[in-house]
């Protein structure tokens, strides 16, 4: 099953290239359900919509789809390539 990235509006690039390796990728802005990663930018960004990705133990319930938590990657100064080598390091992904 492919990992599900949460990507802010406005950094579609990214979220292009993240769809191009795969990556199941949801706009901050939907409906989501659980997720492995949120993609956003800047330093003082609303993830309000992720009141609940605090991890208290069962990884399905809090908004999080991997029992380890959620990986938060801020895009800013990053472009798409590095923020998929980001992601792809952390999941034992190969580059390609």
């Amino acid at each position: 099953m492919p990992l599900t990235v949460a990507v802010q509006n406005g950094l579609g690039d990214i979220a292009a290239a993240l769809r191009e390796r795969g990556y199941n990728v949801v706009s901050m802005d939907d409906d989501i359900g659980p997720v492995d990663v949120i993609v956003y930018s800047g330093v003082s960004n609303d993830l309000t919509v992720f009141d609940t990705v605090d991890y208290y133990g069962d990884g399905t319930t809090m908004g999080v789809s991997n029992p380890s938590g959620v990986m938060l990657v801020n895009a800013h100064s990053h472009s798409p390539a590095q923020v998929v080598t980001l992601i792809n390091h952390r999941f034992g992904r190969l580059e390609g």
